[in-house]
């Protein structure tokens, strides 16, 4: 699927025109069932929320309740509820709801932060859960980074902007279109794979896809690292150390797929 050539190991340059759109991780823990209504329970939900509101209060005092706060928390486990933020509509943000909690950084994304701001979070879910009941247990987590790589959809064919900018190659059968009269260049793209990883152990999805920047065409390429049931580390220093693995499984797979001219392009000043 990805062109032969190895990238070299270096470090990816300071990029002055960083192509990332967002970046978040999320995290889940096992609820409990209850009985009379077979729905989910979180045990720490509303008090871990107000908690961790009262540890980052300084650095995110702006909150939202979003519409999900309308419905009874057992009709929509693992769904957002609240939100935290530096600023009105500023970054970063936290969010949390009965069993998930996300951490999101958009254009002022720094590693050391974000990872800094994710082990605060976990550290205080950990100390907020209720003794007495079903114990704490992590039962997913994933980071994410989304990127936008402008694209002239006007004077630039997808498929080769995807081979030649992006090294990622798709061979269609040219029977396919002499068959169908149909042309070679594709109005839609829309490509997802998904690894096996071992450090961390877990998954590795890639994804891309045409869609908008600003209004303007662009691919957007996600990579997410996954794990899920006994993968997922179960405290705050295993957390960190998933997250360095993570990173730089994200960091290698960017370098990769962007070396060359878009990489040139993101740490040019010139736009």
């Amino acid at each position: 699927m990805f062109n032969s050539s190895k990238a070299k190991k270096q470090d990816v340059p300071v990029l002055l025109q960083p192509p990332l759109l967002e970046a978040i991780f999320e995290v889940r823990w096992e609820l409990e069932q209850v009985q009379q209504t077979g729905g989910l329970r979180d045990p720490s939900y509303p008090m871990m929320y107000g908690r961790l509101y009262e540890k980052l209060k300084k650095e995110l005092p702006v909150i939202e309740d979003l519409p999900t706060t309308q419905m009874h928390p057992e009709a929509n486990p693992f769904v957002v509820r609240h939100r935290m933020r530096k600023t009105k509509e500023g970054w970063p943000l936290v969010q949390v709801g009965p069993g998930v909690m996300t951490v999101n950084e958009t254009k002022d994304y720094s590693w050391t932060g974000f990872r800094s701001l994710i082990a605060r979070c976990v550290e205080s879910i950990q100390e907020s859960f209720p003794t007495g009941g079903i114990p704490l247990n992590f039962i997913k987590c994933e980071i994410r980074y989304v990127n936008g790589f402008p694209f002239d959809i006007q004077s630039e064919n997808p498929m080769s902007f995807l081979a030649n900018k992006l090294h990622t190659k798709i061979d269609i059968d040219p029977e396919i279109f002499e068959l169908n009269d149909a042309k070679d260049d594709p109005i839609g793209v829309g490509l997802n794979l998904m690894y096996p990883i071992e450090r961390p152990v877990g998954q590795l999805g890639l994804s891309f896809n045409l869609g908008q920047v600003d209004n303007k065409p662009a691919y957007i390429y996600q990579s997410v690292i996954q794990s899920i049931g006994e993968t997922v580390p179960q405290d705050r220093d295993s957390f960190v150390s998933w997250l360095n693995q993570s990173h730089d499984v994200a960091e290698n797979c960017f370098k990769t797929i962007c070396r060359g001219q878009l990489m040139n392009q993101f740490a040019s000043i010139e736009k």
